[in-house]
C-alpha cells in the first residue's frame, strides 16, 4: 500500500472512530479528595424503551467495594450507575481475575436516561450488536475508547478532558487462542502493537497504556466478504483485558451481553 492510499484510509478510519465514539463513555470514581479518576469504560445500547450500559464486570465491581462509579451527561453533571445489573460470576472461591468472560450489563433506571446531546453521547440500537461473528480470522477489528492515562483534570474549572484513541488490527489465528488462555468461540484476541495506533488526525502514533479501556466496544470493520454495511458498523465484542505478554487485547463475544439484555427485558 502506498503512503497516499494508507493516509487516505487512515483518515477515513479516524473519522469513523470519532463517530463511533458517540456511543462510548469513560467511567469515573471520585478519589478520597473528591477528584474524578478513571475506572473503566462502557457503551450505551437501547432496546425499545429500555437503555443499557455495557462494560466489563470488574468495572461494576467498584459498587460492591462501596464506591459510586459515574459518567458525565453534561460538562459538570454526573450520572451514577443506578439500575439493575447482571454480571458474570467468578469461579467459586476465586477472584474476579479468574472470570474469563468478565461481562456486565446495567439496565439504566431513574432520571437522566440517554441520549445525552449536551455531550454528544447516544445509544446504539440493539440491532448493531452482532454475536458469534465467526470465524475470527479474515476480519479487521476496531477498538475505540479513552485510555485512562489520557484523562486530565482542570481543578480550577472543575473540568475533565479525555482524549480519543482508536486501534485496528486482525485477530490471532484460531490455533493460537489456547496459548492465550481463551476460547475462539467466546472471545476475540486482537493483535495489539502499541506502535501502530491511529490518532484523531489519522497519523500513526504510540498507543498509550490501554488501562481503563476495559468495557469498550470492539467493532467489526471488514469480514471475509469485504466491507460491512456502511450505515451500521457492528459491535462484536467487549474489551476486557490487555495481555501485554501476548501483545493482545482480549474481548468477550457480544453474544453474552446480548443474552443478559434479553433476560432483563
Amino acid at each position: 500500500m502506498n503512503d497516499r492510499l494508507f493516509q487516505a484510509e487512515s483518515e477515513a478510519i479516524s473519522k469513523m472512530a470519532t463517530l463511533l465514539a458517540r456511543h462510548v463513555l469513560p467511567l469515573f470514581l471520585d478519589d478520597r479528595h473528591g477528584k474524578p479518576q478513571r475506572c473503566g469504560s462502557g457503551f450505551l445500547v437501547s432496546a425499545g424503551t429500555a437503555s443499557y450500559l455495557i462494560s466489563a464486570a470488574h468495572v461494576f465491581d467498584a459498587v460492591k467495594g462501596g464506591h459510586e462509579p459515574y459518567f458525565y451527561i453534561g460538562s459538570k453533571t454526573k450520572r451514577k450507575l443506578s439500575g439493575s445489573a447482571r454480571l458474570t460470576r467468578a469461579p467459586a472461591g476465586r477472584s474476579r481475575r479468574s472470570d474469563k468472560l468478565d461481562i456486565g450489563v446495567l439496565r439504566l433506571e431513574g432520571p437522566g436516561l440517554p441520549p445525552y446531546p449536551a455531550i454528544e453521547k447516544y445509544p446504539l440500537p440493539i440491532g448493531a450488536l452482532k454475536p458469534n461473528a465467526l470465524p475470527r480470522e479474515g476480519k479487521q477489528y476496531l477498538l475505540v475508547g479513552f485510555p485512562g492515562t489520557q484523562t486530565s483534570l482542570n481543578s480550577a474549572r472543575r473540568q475533565v478532558t479525555t482524549k480519543l484513541y482508536s486501534y485496528r488490527n486482525i485477530s490471532y489465528p484460531a490455533g493460537e487462542y489456547q496459548s492465550i488462555g481463551v476460547d475462539v468461540q467466546s472471545h476475540i484476541a486482537v493483535i495489539f502493537d502499541r506502535k501502530k495506533s491511529l490518532g484523531a488526525d489519522g497519523n500513526l502514533r504510540m498507543f498509550p497504556d490501554p488501562a481503563e479501556m476495559s468495557g469498550s466496544p470492539v467493532w467489526l470493520l471488514y469480514d471475509e466478504n469485504g466491507p460491512n454495511d456502511p450505515t451500521q458498523t457492528p459491535v462484536v465484542g467487549v474489551a476486557i483485558e490487555h495481555r501485554a505478554n501476548h501483545r493482545a487485547i482480549v474481548a468477550t463475544d457480544i453474544g453474552l451481553a446480548l443474552d443478559y439484555m434479553h433476560r432483563a427485558v
